[in-house]
């Protein structure tokens, strides 16, 4: 049972500081909006700006951390697709 929970507790600041290490935060809302911003700069192919990053920021506060969570799998998921493709 020890192993299990300390497995779990392992997983979780694994996940934690790649989530950090990617995109510098590991709030699902901040997350998001460098994902968003970075999708979004993606297509024109600039560099990410911060008032890119900003404006996602702005759109993501109004959001719960739930709707953000599921709408970064979403993404994630999305660019995942595009890869098979």
């Amino acid at each position: 049972m020890f192993r299990l929970l300390t497995s779990l507790i392992l997983l979780a600041l694994i996940g934690a500081a790649v989530l950090y290490y990617a995109y510098g935060a590991v709030e699902p809302c901040r997350v998001l909006a460098v994902e968003r911003a970075r999708r979004a700069v993606s297509h024109v192919a600039l560099p990410v700006g911060d008032s890119v990053e900003h404006w996602s920021r702005v759109e993501t506060d109004q959001l719960s951390t739930q709707q953000c969570a599921s709408d970064l799998l979403d993404s994630w998921g999305e660019r995942l697709s595009n890869l098979r493709t």
